[in-house]
């Protein structure tokens, strides 16, 4: 034991110990050196070094190896890589500052022709316009604006709704729950960047290079657009699933066909009554 070591009284949880660290609570014990501009400085290198690096690592493992971040971080290999969760929150943050296109913030006039609950949103649009008085164009420009911002803070719940499919097609991989839901945020976390920032800029890109030899853009439907998204992901997903579970091919490929359909049901029809009724209850 290193009896020159100073006794410290931690200030913030009062408790008697030696070092540069408490025992306690991991509280630092801050120096001069610590207060000076130059500390401040290097602090301030240090977090974007740091950053930089683990998000880069984690983008370049996600694109060249999909799986790989879940089979690592859950077999406790964490430290080179950004967290799974921040990973997400950062793309939907991006995704709420460069809106490139509208994605998954539908306009209140398509749900009342939705297939599973068209008529429920109808009634409750008609409920609200009686009960606020605000003309259908009023109603509508309100849903818009709350929606552009809930909408994409809504998408985490993705990640649970893709984790429990995960557990119920994978039971006998014996998988954590944890573990499912560390996959199902590297495929949504795919599924964001690819569908909401990378796609919409390659459609941005291939128009600004089409339209001075046409004089008109690409008729990018939505269903031309969905297919860009899924076939990308749909790849994204074989290859993670047999990373991941130890899959075969054959194995993987049927688990993402499944995938497939579960995951198109949630995003189109699940998440967006959930906004639905989350954005209409908010107006007032």
């Amino acid at each position: 034991m290193n009896h020159n070591k100073t006794a410290t009284t931690c200030k913030n949880c009062g408790n008697h110990f030696a070092g540069k660290f408490c025992n306690n609570c991991g509280e630092k014990v801050y120096s001069d050196h610590d207060k000076t501009i130059f500390h401040f400085i290097e602090e301030g290198i240090h977090f974007m070094t740091h950053f930089e690096g683990t998000l880069l690592t984690t983008l370049k493992t996600i694109f060249t190896k999909p799986g790989q971040l879940s089979l690592d971080y859950c077999n406790g290999i964490r430290k080179k890589y950004f967290k799974p969760i921040p990973l997400f929150l950062l793309l939907v943050v991006l995704y709420l500052l460069f809106p490139a296109m509208e994605g998954l913030n539908m306009r209140l006039k398509y749900y009342p022709s939705q297939p599973y609950y068209g008529s429920y949103a109808e009634t409750k649009i008609l409920h609200k316009l009686a009960e606020t008085g605000y003309t259908k164009e009023q109603l509508s420009e309100k849903f818009h604006e709350k929606g552009e911002k809930v909408s994409k803070f809504m998408l985490l719940t993705l990640i649970p709704l893709t984790a429990l499919f995960l557990y119920a097609f994978t039971f006998r991989k014996r998988k954590y729950f944890f573990d499912q839901m560390v996959l199902a945020t590297e495929i949504n976390s795919f599924y964001l960047l690819w569908g909401f920032l990378l796609t919409p800029l390659i459609i941005n890109i291939t128009n600004k290079l089409y339209q001075p030899i046409t004089h008109k853009n690409i008729p990018f439907t939505e269903d031309v657009i969905g297919l860009m998204i899924y076939s990308v992901v749909s790849v994204f997903t074989v290859r993670a699933f047999r990373k991941f579970y130890r899959f075969t091919w054959l194995q993987s490929i049927g688990l993402m066909c499944l995938f497939y359909i579960v995951h198109v049901f949630i995003v189109y029809t699940l998440y967006k009554f959930l906004l639905f009724v989350t954005i209409i209850n908010q107006i007032h």
